[in-house]
């Protein structure tokens, strides 16, 4: 049980690799905090975990909003008492399309979800985890935050910046215990992909590690599931 009683806030839970991630904790113990855009899917996916015995609850939010950040976190911290984890997943993905092309609008939009949403959330959680002196943010972010892809410059463009949010927040939190990483979680059969290769729950063993005690000596890392299950194995 790495993580037992601890208390893990994760955005687009209700789905996909949120979904994949919130279940993995569940079966390490964790409690759970999830937020979604969808009310339907996400009390799906809390029934799903408190089927597993695990105690969960969601509240509908949009990221890139601040009051309905606010009011996810503050619900989370009154529910639970307490932040260890934050897991930053909500993300989208507008059809590839060159630059001459691209909708400002698409181009806002993206950048508001994965960029300005683990902000905003990752702001709104601080103050917790700095009270307590210790708190784990892992950011997921993409093979496109660290490479270049024609056709995908806005998602590209906002998990280059998340990559560099993480650098810098784990730069700027050391001192306060709180580590903060990247999860860069390969092509994954998801809504958001559209591909059919692995599944969400095989990529799930690195979380496991940075929301727990394990990682306790890791932050501002870039880890990829891939790598992750070779270092494991």
């Amino acid at each position: 049980m790495k993580l037992e009683n601890k208390v893990a806030l994760i955005t687009g839970g209700s789905r996909g690799i949120g979904k994949a991630v919130a279940a993995a904790f569940a079966r390490e113990g964790a409690k759970l905090a999830l937020c979604a855009r969808h009310a339907d899917e996400l009390q799906q996916t809390v029934a799903e975990l408190r089927g597993m015995r695990a105690e969960a609850k969601g509240w509908t939010c949009d990221v890139t909003m601040e009051a309905s950040v606010e009011e996810f976190v503050h619900g989370a911290q009154t529910t639970f008492g307490r932040i260890d984890v934050l897991v930053n997943n909500a993300g989208v993905m507008t059809r590839p399309a060159p630059l001459v092309e691209l909708e400002v609008r698409k181009w806002d939009y993206t950048i508001a979800v994965n960029l300005r949403g683990p902000f905003l959330v990752t702001q709104a959680i601080l103050p917790f985890m700095l009270k307590q002196k210790s708190g784990s943010i892992i950011n997921v972010s993409s093979t496109l935050g660290r490479g270049a892809y024609p056709n995908f410059v806005a998602y590209a463009t906002s998990k280059w910046g998340l990559e560099g949010f993480t650098k810098t927040l784990a730069a700027e939190l050391g001192s306060a215990r709180i580590r903060v990483n990247s999860v860069e979680p390969g092509y994954v059969a998801t809504k958001l992909t559209g591909v059919s290769r692995q599944q969400a729950r095989l990529v799930t063993d690195v979380f496991v590690y940075l929301g727990s005690d394990e990682s306790r000596e890791v932050t501002g890392k870039m880890l990829s599931s891939s790598s992750w299950k070779s270092h494991s194995n």
